[in-house]
């Protein structure tokens, strides 16, 4: 008897254990990924809020992604037309609470983020073939003094092309071992002469070399600065006045030794 009532508890606590093992697991999924009614739910009001808003687009939805970190849902809206339009949808508590269309599609990010993304490519396969570094991690930006509102010189899905109204500005990154003045000033003068031949005008210049050890970043070079035949005093005037806080002109920044 005294057995059997053992074994009873036994069966009672180990069906406890379980449950509670579970119900953590579910609290622990739910906590990640969110839980497949508010997924449900939050897919329903999606859709409607884009039938009601968006219905001229013609976008296809994803499903509804949940993010840990607000306790929301997120669903990314894309047009089947255009390339350039894109953005997402935010539910929370019940109800969408926002879209990003405003900023990704209207004032043209996404036009300008797929501008710069086909620019650098372009720069990186220069830098490559030109100058030798294969996998160089080059890259090009807007430039700070460009139009804050790009809907006045971009539109949507426009065609690229190297003269694109952003003052491109191009940052040119390399594995080497030589972190020295001279070799900057080197691969800048090239790699100015290699783009200019190739139709690519930037309006400034930065570099980054960079090893377990070591690196060396510049910012600001200007096409004059290179031109000027001066480069290599330009940059050695610009890092011994690099504990000078300016924010302007060319600025170099070094890690471990000269």
């Amino acid at each position: 008897m005294k057995k059997m009532k053992n074994r009873k508890i036994f069966k009672i606590l180990a069906g406890v254990t379980a449950f509670l093992l579970i119900g953590g697991m579910l609290f622990i999924t739910n906590a990640f990924v969110g839980n497949p009614l508010s997924a449900m739910m939050a897919n329903k009001a999606i859709n409607q809020y884009v039938n009601q808003n968006y219905a001229f687009l013609d976008l296809e939805l994803d499903k509804a992604n949940y993010d840990f970190k607000t306790g929301g849902y997120r669903v990314y809206a894309r047009s089947k037309t255009s390339m350039d339009t894109r953005f997402a949808i935010y539910y929370d508590e019940g109800k969408v609470t926002r879209d990003d269309y405003q900023i990704y599609v209207v004032e043209k990010f996404n036009t300008l983020e797929r501008l710069t993304s086909e620019y650098s490519l372009i720069a990186k396969r220069i830098v490559a073939e030109a100058l030798g570094y294969e996998t160089n991690t080059t890259f090009v930006i807007q430039g700070k003094n460009a139009s804050e509102s790009y809907s006045d010189v971009l539109t949507l899905d426009m065609k690229f092309d190297k003269a694109v109204p952003i003052n491109p500005e191009v940052s040119i990154q390399i594995d080497t071992s030589d972190y020295s003045l001279e070799n900057v000033a080197d691969v800048l003068m090239r790699a100015h002469e290699a783009f200019l031949a190739n139709g690519c005008k930037f309006t400034k210049y930065g570099f980054y070399a960079y090893g377990d050890d070591a690196n060396i970043m510049v910012i600001g070079v200007t096409p004059a600065d290179i031109e000027s035949g001066a480069l290599l005093n330009l940059l050695k005037t610009a890092e011994a006045n690099s504990d000078n806080g300016a924010d302007d002109g060319i600025i170099v920044f070094r890690k471990s030794g000269k």
